[in-house]
C-alpha cells in the first residue's frame, strides 16, 4: 500500500463517547454474540436433538449445515443491506428475526421444519458481526477502536470457544430445546437497545435503483453450492457422487462468473475492488489462515476426546473452557499491547503462538490428560485474541469510510470460509489417513510381528479366566486387537493433520512483511485530531 493510499484513508469523526452510543454498542455486542454463539452451539448435542425430532444421522447434521450456508450468503450481502437501510434498521430487523427464529427452532415438529428455521436464523445473524465491527471501524474515532475491537474480537472468538461446553451443560441439564430459547431474552435486549439508540447512518434507499440481481442470484448459488460440496462430499465420497459433481461444477462456473461481474459491474452488491487495498489483501489471508488454524484443531479435540477418551458432552465441554478463559484473560491485555507494539509484531507473535500451541496440541494418546491438554489451549487462547486483533485492525483500520462496511463483510466472510474449506479438508483426511494407518497394523498383525504377538497373547491371558479354554478366547483377543489397532490409527490421523496445521500457520508467517504496519499512521491520526480540537477550541 503506499503512501497516498494510506493518505486516502481519513480520519473518524471525532466526538466523545457518551452513554447512549456506549449502551448502543453494548447491544450490538450482545446481538453478535448471540448470532455467532448459536452456530457453535448445537455441535455439541445433536444426539439429543436427534432423539427429540427423531431423525437420522446425516439428516441430524443439516441443523448446522443450513444455518452455515444461510450465514455464508448474508454475510457478504450485509455491507449494501446496511447502506441500504442503515445499521440502526438492519441490525433491528435482523435481530428480530434472529429472536423469532430461535422461537421456531424450539418449537420445531420435525427435523424439516428444523432445517427451515435453523436456515433463516443463520441469515439473520448472518449480518450482525459484520454490521459491528464496520460500526467500530466507520462511527468511532480511532483512539477508541483498539478497546472496542478487542471486546468484540473477546466476545466474537469466546463464543467460538464455549458454545460447545454451554451446549452440552444445557443439553444434560435441561432440555435441547433451550439451546434457542436461551437466545430470546438477550436478543429482546438487544433489539431494544439498538433499535432507539443507534444513530450512526442514515438509510441510502436510492440504492434500491440500482440492485444488483445478477450479482445477488450468482452469489447465493455459489456459495450454497460450494457448501453443498464441502459438507456432504465425505458423506457422499466425494467425486464418485454425481450430485456432489453436479454441485461442483455449478460452484466453478458460478464462481468465475461472479468474480466477472462484481468486477465490471457499475454498482456491485459486493465490491472486490477493495482487495486493490494490500493491507486488506493481506489481512483477508491471514484471517483465513486464522480461520483453519483455529476451527480445525478445535473440531479435531472434541472428536478425540469422545471418540477415542469416551468423554461426554459436558466433560467434553469442560475441557475444552480453557480455551475461552484464555481468550478472555488475553482479551485484557491486548489493547495494551496495542500501545506499545505495532500490530505487525503483535500478529506475527500471536501467530507464531497459534504454531505453536497448534503443535503441542498433537501430542494426542490414550493416556491424553486435561493437565496434558492445559498449555496447547492456553497458548492458543492467547494467540486468538492477538491474532485476531491484530488482523481487524490491520485490514479495516486503513479503509476509507465509505469502503469499511463492504470490507468488514468480505473479511467476515473470509474468516468463515477458510475455516470451513479446512474443516472440511481435515475431516476428510482423518479419514483417509486413519484407514491407511489400520491398514498398516494389518499388515504387521499379518505378518506376525512379536510386538502384535505379544499384545494378543497379554489379552488371551487377561479373557481365559472367564472364557476358558473355548475358541472364543481367541476370538475375542483378535477383536479387543483390532479395536486397538483402529484406535491408534485414529489417534495418529488425529496427530497428523494437526501437525500440518501447525505447519501450515509458520509457513503463512513468511508473507508477514508485506503488510503495511499501521502504528505510525494511527499516530498521526490521533495527532491530527488533537490538533483540529484545539483549533476548534482556539476559535
Amino acid at each position: 500500500m503506499s503512501m497516498s493510499e494510506l493518505e486516502a484513508a481519513p480520519p473518524r469523526p471525532d466526538r466523545p463517547l457518551g452513554l447512549r452510543q456506549l449502551l448502543a454498542f453494548f447491544g450490538m455486542a450482545v446481538g453478535m454474540f448471540l448470532s455467532v454463539l448459536s452456530i457453535q452451539i448445537v455441535g455439541s448435542s445433536f444426539s439429543e436433538i436427534r432423539a427429540g425430532l427423531s431423525a437420522g444421522p446425516d439428516e441430524v447434521s443439516w441443523v448446522l449445515t443450513a444455518a452455515l450456508i444461510a450465514e455464508v450468503i448474508m454475510i457478504p450481502l450485509s455491507g449494501w443491506l446496511s447502506q441500504l437501510f442503515s445499521t440502526r434498521w438492519l441490525f433491528t430487523i435482523c435481530s428480530i428475526g434472529f429472536m423469532l427464529a430461535s422461537v421456531a427452532c424450539a418449537s420445531a415438529w420435525s427435523i424439516e421444519s428444523m432445517i427451515v428455521f435453523r436456515a433463516f436464523q443463520g441469515f439473520c445473524g448472518g449480518a450482525i458481526a459484520p454490521m459491528v465491527f464496520a460500526t467500530i471501524f466507520s462511527a468511532f474515532p480511532a483512539r477508541y477502536q483498539n478497546v472496542l475491537s478487542a471486546i468484540v474480537s473477546l466476545l466474537g472468538t469466546g463464543a467460538v470457544a464455549l458454545g460447545p461446553s454451554l451446549g452440552g451443560w444445557i443439553s444434560e441439564t435441561l432440555s435441547w430445546e433451550w439451546l434457542f430459547l436461551f437466545n430470546v431474552p438477550f436478543s429482546v435486549l438487544a433489539t431494544v437497545l439498538v433499535g432507539s439508540l443507534v444513530d450512526f447512518d442514515k438509510p441510502q434507499w436510492h440504492l434500491f435503483k440500482r440492485i444488483d440481481i445478477v450479482g445477488i442470484l450468482l452469489l447465493a448459488t455459489f456459495f450454497i453450492s460450494l457448501l453443498i460440496v464441502l459438507e456432504e462430499g465425505r458423506r457422499e465420497d466425494w467425486f464418485a457422487s454425481d450430485m456432489i459433481v453436479v454441485f461442483s461444477v455449478v460452484t466453478v462456473v458460478t464462481g468465475i462468473c461472479l468474480f466477472w461481474h462484481e468486477l465490471t459491474c457499475a454498482h456491485p452488491v459486493v465490491d472486490l475492488r477493495v482487495f486493490k487495498q494490500r493491507n486488506f489483501a493481506m489481512g483477508t489471508f491471514y484471517i483465513a489462515v486464522f480461520g483453519a488454524g483455529l476451527f480445525v484443531p478445535l473440531y479435531l479435540l472434541p472428536l478425540f476426546l469422545g471418540r477415542v477418551l469416551g468423554l461426554s458432552t459436558l466433560q467434553i465441554g469442560t475441557w475444552i473452557f480453557v480455551l475461552g478463559i484464555s481468550m478472555m484473560i488475553a482479551g485484557f491485555f491486548v489493547p495494551l499491547l496495542v500501545k506499545y507494539f505495532r500490530l505487525r509484531t503483535i500478529a506475527l507473535v500471536g501467530f507464531s503462538l497459534l504454531a505453536l500451541g497448534t503443535y503441542f496440541q498433537a501430542n494426542l494418546n490414550v493416556n491424553t490428560s486435561f493437565a496434558s491438554l492445559l498449555l496447547p489451549q492456553v497458548l492458543r487462547g492467547f494467540a486468538t485474541q492477538l491474532c485476531f486483533l491484530s488482523m481487524v485492525r490491520l485490514a479495516l483500520g486503513l479503509l476509507p469510510v465509505d469502503q469499511v462496511k463492504n470490507g468488514t463483510s468480505l473479511f467476515q466472510l473470509t474468516m468463515r470460509l477458510g475455516a470451513a474449506i479446512a474443516v472440511a479438508i481435515a475431516n476428510s483426511f482423518l479419514i483417509v489417513r486413519s484407514e491407511i494407518h489400520y491398514q498398516q497394523f494389518r499388515e504387521t498383525i499379518g505378518q506376525g510381528h512379536h510386538y502384535a504377538s505379544d499384545v494378543f497373547d497379554l489379552f488371551s491371558s487377561r479373557l481365559r479366566p472367564g472364557l476358558g479354554g473355548s475358541p472364543d478366547t481367541a476370538t475375542a483377543s483378535l477383536q479387543l486387537l483390532i479395536e486397538m489397532s483402529r484406535r491408534d490409527a485414529l489417534i495418529r490421523a488425529f496427530n497428523e493433520i494437526t501437525i500440518v496445521i501447525s505447519i501450515c500457520i509458520a509457513i503463512a508467517m513468511i508473507l508477514m512483511p508485506l503488510i503495511q504496519s499501521v502504528r505510525d499512521r494511527a499516530v498521526q491520526t490521533a495527532r491530527e485530531e488533537t490538533a483540529e480540537k484545539e483549533e476548534k477550541s482556539g476559535t
